[in-house]
C-alpha cells in the first residue's frame, strides 16, 4: 500500500479521548484508502442494535478476512503502534431497517460511551450515510486481540463499513503546527456555519468539530476557500433551535 502526501484531512468529530490539545503531540500519515471491514461480508454478521464490536486497523488480507477487509491494510511506521487513525465509518442499514441510530466509535479498551456523550454517525432508517472521522484506538499489549477499534451500534441493527484513510502517531509535531479552537453557540436557528481562522502566515491543513447537542447533525467540514481556516456547518432536523459546540484548525506554516 503506498503512502501518500495529503493536503486536507478532513475530520467531522472530535472522538473519546482525542482533542485539539493533544493532536499538537502527533504526526500524521496518509494512506490510500484500506477497507478494513464491511460487516456485510463478514462471518459475524450484522452488529445487533445495543451491541459493540472490535475491529482491526491494519493486518494482512488474511487477518481482516474475517471482518469483511478487501486487501492488506499494512501499518506505514511498522511496529510502531498508532494512536488514532483517520477513517471514513459508513452506517449501511439492513433489508429489514429497524429504525433511526447512532454509531459511536471508540477505543477498544475502554468502557461504552455513556448515551449523549456523541457520536460518529447518526443515521434515518434506511439511509447509508458516513462520516470521515479522527477515532482513538487502543495500542500496547493491554489490547483486545480482536481489534483496536470499537463500533456501538446504540439503537438498531445496522451494518458497518470502515475504509482506513491515515494513522496518528505520538511524536513532536514539526515546527510551525498550531491548532486554533473556536468555541460556538447559537440559538432560535435551523443552521449555523462556524470558522476557526489560522494565525497569519500559516494554511489550514486539516480541522473538526463536536457537538455539545446532540439532536444537531453536522451538514458539512471543509477548508475556507482561501485555505486560511476550517469550516463546520451544523442543522437541526427537530425543533431543537439552540446548538453549541467548538471547530478548531490545524495549521501549517506557509512554504
Amino acid at each position: 500500500m503506498k503512502t501518500l502526501r495529503s493536503t486536507f484531512l478532513v475530520i467531522t468529530l472530535i472522538a473519546w479521548g482525542f482533542s485539539p490539545a493533544n493532536a499538537q503531540d502527533l504526526i500524521y500519515v496518509a494512506v490510500e484508502p484500506c477497507r478494513v471491514a464491511d460487516t456485510r461480508d463478514s462471518s459475524m454478521g450484522i452488529v445487533r442494535a445495543g451491541t459493540n464490536r472490535n475491529f482491526r486497523v491494519t493486518g494482512s488480507a488474511e487477518d481482516l478476512a474475517d471482518q469483511g477487509g478487501r486487501v492488506e491494510c499494512t501499518n506505514p511506521k511498522g511496529e510502531e503502534s498508532p494512536a488514532a487513525v483517520a477513517a471514513y465509518i459508513i452506517a449501511v442499514p439492513p433489508e429489514n431497517s429497524s429504525g433511526n441510530g447512532v454509531l459511536a466509535a471508540y477505543p477498544s479498551d475502554q468502557p461504552v460511551p455513556e448515551a449523549g456523550s456523541g457520536s460518529t454517525v447518526n443515521f434515518r432508517k434506511d439511509q447509508v450515510v458516513g462520516n470521515t472521522t479522527i477515532a482513538t484506538i487502543c495500542s500496547g499489549d493491554e489490547c483486545p486481540s480482536d481489534g483496536e477499534l470499537a463500533v456501538l451500534a446504540r439503537v438498531s441493527d445496522q451494518h458497518v463499513v470502515i475504509d482506513v484513510q491515515g494513522y496518528f502517531y505520538s511524536q513532536k509535531a514539526a515546527p510551525g503546527y498550531a491548532v486554533v479552537e473556536l468555541p460556538f453557540a447559537g440559538v432560535n436557528r435551523r443552521s449555523i456555519t462556524v470558522e476557526a481562522r489560522c494565525p497569519s502566515g500559516k494554511n489550514v491543513l486539516s480541522g473538526g468539530a463536536n457537538l455539545v447537542n446532540s439532536s444537531w447533525i453536522m451538514d458539512g467540514t471543509y477548508p475556507s476557500p482561501d485555505r486560511a481556516g476550517w469550516r463546520a456547518s451544523f442543522k437541526t432536523p427537530g425543533d431543537t433551535f439552540s446548538v453549541a459546540g467548538t471547530v478548531w484548525a490545524i495549521c501549517a506554516t506557509l512554504q
